[in-house]
């Protein structure tokens, strides 16, 4: 998701997790999603500097849920917890500054090697499933920057469909194929079986992780090996 956002980070008191925890167990079943994200909104927290917040998660014993990410990691966390039924816990997507340069040396390098994405894809034009591609998408004025997958050539450009959607985007549907042209490309990657080719802004985003936040980034996005 596209954001301009400094290094201060929200830090609830008491834990987002506990909070949720406690409503679920007073209401005897599930949260709704409309019922977590009332409960991260009206939870008291403190803004502190990443680091700051790392080394109270390290206090804590345990990592809070991101409030960016409230309904996905609830979800994540009552899993870990034992807790039933399971509920999908829908799409994840990472915050990142998009006028950093570090962040914007990733779309250069992703159009200077390029051809190798072309080269990994059929040249007749069939989607290859396990590529997707990087695009800014707008709605309203809502933006974000979505990986779109079974990617294919098209001429001097991409095609790719949407497999995650956030409700931020209520004009776009899980399976819309759209066009991305080299202008609109952002990223690609390739993730054979764990083994990943091109992804550089997730490498941008997994180099500012804690080595037990890389665990958990590699195994949601299911890669064993970075090429």
């Amino acid at each position: 998701m596209e954001s301009d956002s400094d290094d201060l980070v929200p830090v609830f008191m008491p834990a987002l997790v506990v909070l949720l925890v406690h409503a679920e167990d007073k209401k005897g079943t599930p949260l709704t999603k409309e019922e977590v994200n009332a409960i991260r909104d009206k939870g008291a927290c403190i803004m502190m500097d990443a680091a700051r917040a790392r080394k109270m998660d390290d206090s804590r014993g345990y990592r809070d849920i991101d409030p960016k990410n409230c309904w996905h990691d609830w979800q994540m966390a009552r899993r870990e917890m034992g807790r039933e039924p399971e509920i999908d816990p829908g799409p994840r997507f990472n915050h990142v500054r998009s006028s950093d340069p570090a962040y914007q040396q990733t779309i250069a390098d992703a159009h200077q090697f390029l051809s190798r994405f072309r080269d990994m894809l059929p040249a007749d034009g069939t989607p290859r499933p396990d590529a997707l591609v990087k695009t800014r998408i707008a709605d309203g004025d809502n933006v974000a920057f979505m990986w779109l997958s079974n990617a294919a050539l098209d001429g001097d450009t991409f095609t790719a469909e949407l497999f995650e959607v956030p409700d931020s985007l209520p004009n776009y549907r899980v399976g819309d194929r759209l066009t991305v042209t080299l202008k609109e490309l952002m990223d690609w990657m390739v993730n054979e079986n764990g083994r990943l080719t091109g992804g550089f802004s997730l490498r941008y985003s997994r180099d500012r992780m804690t080595e037990d936040e890389k665990q958990d980034f590699d195994q949601h996005i299911g890669v064993t090996e970075y090429l």
